[in-house]
């Protein structure tokens, strides 16, 4: 209110005959009967938050509570052991997938055509083989052996359309295969073969673009990932990965794609690789920890230098490479700092509003981290009791994909009070895991946490 408005209105109160009671008066002026301010600090804690972190592989059933993700890849020869026949029983069974959705657990998840081994094998089905009269590659090399498919034929093509969207219409409902690391071509998946061992090129842009499209509609609730930030990174949306993360010339080439794009190696097809400066800001970036490298390298002698590169790539999780030895916790709790997001309430601002039935909240938002949490889950603020039982609630207009890092956000929220009787209350707030529909994040600051909620601020008097 403007002092000119102010002065009307006093005036019209007097010259009306108006009273106004102390108590209204005091309201009047002060405009709130109740406020507080509070900041805080972020934290130096490891928390385990939903979506980001290590990815150790599912079929280990020690896979602990300090991960929130698990690793699968699938070959097709896993997959589809007769055409049309999909083995989906088999997949959940063997990597533990139901025990996992109820731990709240998601999956980084791969599909790989050619995995190197030390027998001679194919990861293709037999039908497959069989059906397109044998065309492929047995190779033998230092990468393993294996056999790599032509990937240009036709009924590679087409059963491989088949395979993606019979995926998709198993696990593609919902967000718990949260990470699609788009393989599908190359040894591993991974877009590259050993072409000066005999190894077939990969096929061009045009070929690898049909291998692409089935992802994009099997997947929507999925960030989808590529190895290197091809044309499609740019086109729709897509992330990055890096499996060589710790290895310094390879992946201070891998940041080079990224920063500036180029010339794709395996084809010698100019500009096919885009530069996506800060993808990390709209996609999810991971990888795993080298396997070319000791973990003693990477996480003991050379951790500075280590985590100088995750830091740089702005990763959100990583594996199935982790370092799972107790010797190792140390360092992977500080490379577990580094990954993805780390979201805080700067300051809260909370005020009894004029009529004493709402509680005005303002929320300083800022993420500490090194990436967004991708998926726009709900956030709410709680009223707690005594009790701690949750006797009101609000939700917050916040777009947490958007809350990038070192970025702040301020919201305000109006929360209902009422109808409240005790005479201690604690504000807290919570993010809302869809699957759970429970809180689920927890914030790096330093403040009590009841559960998954975190407490903002408390009262002994908000109804006096």
């Amino acid at each position: 209110m403007t002092l000119k408005k102010l002065i009307a209105l006093i005036v019209a109160v007097t010259l009306g005959g108006g009273t106004m009671s102390g108590g209204a008066m005091k309201k009047f002026f002060l405009g709130f009967k109740w406020s507080k301010t509070v900041s805080f600090e972020q934290s130096g804690e490891v928390v385990v938050n939903p979506m980001t972190g290590f990815a150790p592989i599912a079929e280990n059933t020690k896979v602990a509570e300090k991960y929130s993700l698990v690793y699968v890849d699938v070959t097709w020869r896993e997959l589809e052991p007769e055409e049309g026949v999909f083995a989906f029983e088999e997949i959940d069974r063997s990597n533990h997938l139901e025990r996992w959705r109820a731990d709240g657990k998601r999956v980084v998840f791969r599909f790989v055509l050619d995995k190197p081994g030390s027998e001679a094998h194919m990861d293709i089905p037999d039908w497959l083989y069989e059906k397109t009269g044998g065309a492929g590659y047995a190779y033998d090399h230092e990468y393993g052996k294996g056999f790599s498919p032509d990937y240009t034929h036709p009924d590679v093509i087409e059963g491989h359309a088949k395979a993606i969207r019979a995926l998709g219409a198993y696990y593609g409902k919902d967000d718990f295969f949260a990470y699609i690391e788009l393989g599908s071509l190359g040894h591993w998946g991974e877009w590259h073969v050993k072409y000066d061992a005999g190894v077939p090129r990969l096929p061009n842009e045009e070929i690898r673009d049909k291998y692409i499209q089935p992802y994009l509609t099997a997947f929507p609730n999925s960030q989808i990932l590529m190895r290197r930030p091809f044309t499609p990174c740019k086109v729709y949306g897509f992330g990055v990965y890096n499996d060589m993360t710790g290895h310094d010339e390879a992946t201070e080439e891998w940041l080079g794609w990224i920063n500036y794009g180029g010339k794709y190696s395996q084809t010698g097809e100019p500009n096919v690789i885009q530069a996506v400066p800060e993808i990390w800001n709209k996609a999810a970036v991971g990888g795993e920890l080298t396997s070319s490298i000791s973990m003693d390298w990477l996480l003991r002698f050379h951790l500075n230098e280590t985590l100088n590169l995750i830091k740089r790539s702005h990763m959100t999780f990583i594996g199935p490479k982790i370092p799972e030895d107790d010797i190792y916790a140390e360092s992977a709790g500080e490379i577990l700092k580094n990954l993805g997001y780390r979201y805080r309430i700067e300051k809260v601002s909370a005020r009894e509003t004029l009529d004493g039935k709402k509680l005005k909240v303002k929320l300083h938002w800022i993420n500490d981290g090194v990436a967004p949490l991708y998926w726009d889950w709900d956030v709410y603020l709680y009223l707690l009791d005594s009790e701690n039982s949750i006797v009101e609630k609000s939700q917050v207009d916040i777009k947490l994909s958007e809350l990038t890092e070192g970025k702040t956000i301020v919201t305000q929220t109006l929360l209902d009070i009422a109808n409240k009787q005790d005479n201690s209350y604690k504000l807290c707030i919570g993010i809302i895991d869809l699957n759970t529909g429970e809180p689920a994040v927890q914030f790096a600051m330093d403040a009590e946490r009841i559960g998954n909620m975190t407490v903002l601020a408390e009262w002994n008097d908000l109804t006096n």
